[in-house]
């Protein structure tokens, strides 16, 4: 059974279904204490009841009430004080949702409102997690934009600069070595010469 019904009241409030569950309890403690032949003890009781506000669910207002009209009707007293209701989340589940679809009971209404909840439920997170990863790609896209340095986009350009360098140095020393090849060929010929004519 689903926690947030209460006697055929639907509470968004877990706290207020809970509550709405103790003073059921208390209630049912009170009718098998309470005498209905003491027409003033009763009225004694509502008006402590009523006046300190021991009920604050709508569980409660229905046992107020239902008090409030034996009194009446029993004591004549139209005057006693009206129950003051203080705000809360209930929805009231009728026997039957709809007189064009009597086949909907309450209980097939509790089943459906208890599974739109969990949907409710797995759609707020749906939603937590699509807005992040829509936070995430539009990140990826920024530092992708900004970042020269990141991704193959630019990985050929690299590789043709790094070889275009390798390529420059070894022309460099190649020429080098000419200069050193042909520095020496002079060297050896002036040392042959030297020696021819001695």
């Amino acid at each position: 059974m689903d926690e947030h019904i209460v006697e055929g009241y639907y509470f968004e409030d877990i706290r207020e279904a809970n509550k709405a569950k103790k003073e059921y309890f208390n209630i049912c403690k009170l009718k098998g204490t309470i005498s209905f032949d003491d027409l003033q003890g009763l009225k004694n009781l509502y008006l402590k009841l009523s006046s300190k506000k021991y009920f604050t669910t709508p569980i409660g207002y229905a046992f107020l009430q239902e008090m409030r009209e034996y009194l009446v009707e029993n004591m004549g007293d139209d005057n006693l004080p009206l129950i003051s209701v203080e705000r809360s989340n209930v929805v009231k589940v009728p026997e039957v949702i709809n007189e064009k679809h009597p086949e909907i009971s309450s209980e097939k209404y509790k089943k459906l409102r208890s599974e739109y909840s969990k949907i409710k439920r797995g759609k707020k997170i749906l939603q937590i997690a699509v807005v992040s990863l829509v936070i995430v790609i539009a990140g990826m896209f920024y530092i992708m934009a900004t970042n020269k340095n990141i991704g193959y986009f630019n990985t050929e350009e690299k590789i043709v600069n790094k070889y275009a360098a390798w390529e420059e140095r070894l022309e460099n020393r190649e020429y080098e070595l000419d200069l050193r090849e042909d520095e020496l060929d002079l060297r050896e010929q002036e040392i042959i010469n030297r020696e021819l004519n001695n």
